[in-house]
């Protein structure tokens, strides 16, 4: 039986659950094609932590963009990319110019064969006006859109992923300006075209501060937060219940509390706990077992990129987001020490688990740091010593 979790890369999990209200309004960039819609409908940013989702719930509106027929062009926002939206474009206008009877299927996976678009088959480059962009970028856009149009689909969905740069002079930055002004231009001009943007917050308010970005400024925004704790439980229970897996009540309990509310997390911990089980039952021993595997990828992806992205650029990104919010921290079950197989109880033990937390081992709130933040502090630690230079 397939693992019913799928932490990273994206990959939509098989029950997406807690974010279909999220979905539907960002569905409205697509949707409102053809219709009287006001522009800054027709834009969208997507912004929240690390490991928050942004990237899986861009995969989803994606395929349910190409499912209404729309063409999906989808690109990392990394160095370079404006010359790869720029190259697709112009494939696409020779393509659709030599090939009348090109499909929906067969334009998104040309746009994939240049790490445009939705994962799938590769394609070879053809030599042709796309090799010396012959057309200025807005003019390929606009081309592409009109000739898409011509063949009776919808519009153009553009999807960029990730938005992140480090100062003002970030060649990233320069691209999203060039992107903005054409994309404005096909605006004006009522041409069906939307766009979703994704990225963390401070990255997004940079550009926002940007006089010559100014779609992102009249753009829908939605923003991403992290799952309670009863929501984590749920999460992982509609997803086992869904592949007809079971788990017992400690163990989604503590799955919940490792996870944080984070969705690559509760992936990532179901995923784990999952391969250590039968298949047919997780229970508290199961993520006991896999939970310092779990802290150390967490370490490895999620809370230590983010750790030494705050810690590398934390003159300059404090105060820098005046705009961005800081949500409180919802309170979380106290997590204690890994009990080892064969060892007694302690009195201390005892008296956690005749408390009110529905958890075995888990206490109230107490003056010392839980065992995660401990680890993870440790992790980080181990981190920084092996980045330290050493003086003779």
């Amino acid at each position: 039986m397939p693992n019913p979790f799928t932490p990273g890369f994206g990959t939509p999990p098989t029950v997406l659950w807690g974010r279909e209200a999220v979905l539907r309004q960002v569905d409205k960039t697509s949707s409102s094609f053809g219709t009287k819609s006001p522009a800054h409908s027709r834009a969208t940013i997507i912004t929240g932590n690390r490991g928050i989702g942004k990237t899986t719930l861009l995969t989803a509106t994606a395929r349910r963009a190409e499912a209404l027929g729309i063409p999906v062009l989808r690109a990392g926002a990394k160095k370079g990319f404006l010359s790869d939206i720029h190259y697709a474009a112009d494939w696409l206008v020779d393509e659709l110019d030599r090939r009348p009877n090109l499909t929906l299927a067969e334009i998104n996976l040309g746009l994939t064969a240049f790490g445009i678009g939705l994962p799938g088959g590769k394609l070879v480059r053809r030599k042709g006006a796309a090799d010396s962009h012959v057309r200025p970028f807005r003019a390929s856009l606009q081309t592409l859109v009109e000739r898409l149009t011509k063949r009776g689909m919808p519009g153009l969905l553009i999807i960029i992923d990730e938005l992140n740069f480090k100062h003002a002079r970030d060649v990233t930055l320069e691209h999203i300006v060039t992107f903005s002004g054409a994309y404005q231009s096909l605006i004006e001009d009522q041409l069906p075209v939307g766009v979703v943007i994704s990225g963390l917050p401070i990255p997004i308010e940079r550009a926002r501060r940007n006089e010559h970005i100014t779609f992102l400024k009249r753009a829908e925004e939605v923003t991403l937060e992290e799952f309670s704790y009863e929501q984590s439980g749920e999460v992982i229970r509609v997803t086992l219940q869904a592949a007809e897996i079971s788990a017992t009540d400690e163990a989604t309990a503590l799955m919940a509390a490792l996870s944080r509310g984070n969705c690559y997390m509760i992936q990532e911990i179901g995923y784990l706990a999952y391969e250590q089980s039968d298949q047919l039952t997780i229970t508290r021993d199961d993520v006991d077992s896999v939970r310092d595997a779990f802290l150390s990828k967490v370490i490895n992806s999620v809370a230590g990129v983010a750790y030494d992205e705050l810690t590398g650029n934390s003159s300059r990104s404090s105060g820098a987001s005046p705009r961005t919010r800081i949500s409180p921290r919802p309170k979380w079950p106290q997590l204690s020490a890994r009990r080892r197989p064969g060892c007694p109880r302690t009195a201390k033990t005892s008296s956690m688990r005749a408390s009110s937390s529905p958890i075995r081992g888990f206490g109230a709130a107490s003056s010392s740091a839980s065992p995660i933040c401990a680890n993870m502090r440790s992790h980080s630690s181990a981190r920084m010593a092996q980045r330290a230079p050493t003086h003779a």
